[in-house]
């Protein structure tokens, strides 16, 4: 009777700490897609249509929940934009083959994926990313991104995903260069759509710790009880 206890002793003693160390991966696992808030046209602008239809939504085939619905997911949908300008699409000032602007997430997030749909006329060529706490000073998050060049003109285009380090910000400024003209007598940049991918930190959920805490306090028990 007392080996039965002990192996269910252990058992659960095992369960425990699985779960405990189940309960801390999954704290790190991908996380819900976001939308700015609102977007500032820092250069290149007023240009073409609204930049706020480009985190609104508009011209998706497939709608989200901001917040809720998960990144990968929806990115694994296959999601379209249309090639529709009006109404759905923003393009810099004709002429210009560089603009800038920067996303406002609302409140400090933190994120680690960007999903852009990048327009398939001008669209963007390199992608410089910056970060910012307050909107004034900037930091570099990544440099020298190829989105892809949808291609042919006009047809629906998908999303490129980048993904980068966890980071806790509330403004994500985009610097466009280089940007692909079809056709090439019209000089411009342009975005469909963007979003983002909230991440975790990697700092253990308190359920994940109290489940380890539990696992190790039961070792401790278990140990006690045979030096008894």
């Amino acid at each position: 009777m007392r080996t039965f206890i002990t192996l269910l002793s252990c058992r659960a003693k095992f369960l425990i700490i699985f779960l405990g160390l189940f309960g801390i991966a999954s704290g790190v696992n991908a996380g819900p897609i976001l939308s700015a808030t609102s977007a500032q046209i820092n250069s290149g602008g007023p240009g073409s249509g609204s930049i706020n239809d480009t985190l609104n939504q508009n011209g998706l085939a497939i709608g989200y929940t901001s917040g809720v619905t998960d990144f990968d997911s929806y990115i694994a949908s296959n999601p379209s934009h249309t090639s529709t300008y009006s109404g759905f699409e923003w393009f810099s000032n004709p002429g210009s083959n560089s603009a800038s602007v920067t996303y406002n997430l609302g409140s400090l997030q933190t994120i680690d994926a960007l999903a852009l749909w990048n327009e398939e006329a001008a669209g963007i060529g390199v992608l410089d990313l910056f970060t910012s706490t307050d909107g004034i000073n900037f930091s570099v998050l990544s440099l020298g991104l190829s989105p892809t060049d949808n291609s042919p003109y006009p047809a629906p285009y998908f999303a490129d995903v980048f993904s980068f380090s966890p980071i806790s910000t509330q403004y994500i400024r985009f610097d466009m260069s280089a940007c692909p003209q079809q056709p090439a007598n019209y000089t411009s940049c342009a975005i469909g759509e963007v979003a983002f991918r909230q991440g975790q930190s990697n700092v253990p959920e308190p359920s994940a710790i109290t489940l380890l805490g539990l696992g190790l306090a039961g070792i401790g028990f278990s140990r006690k009880k045979k030096t008894a």
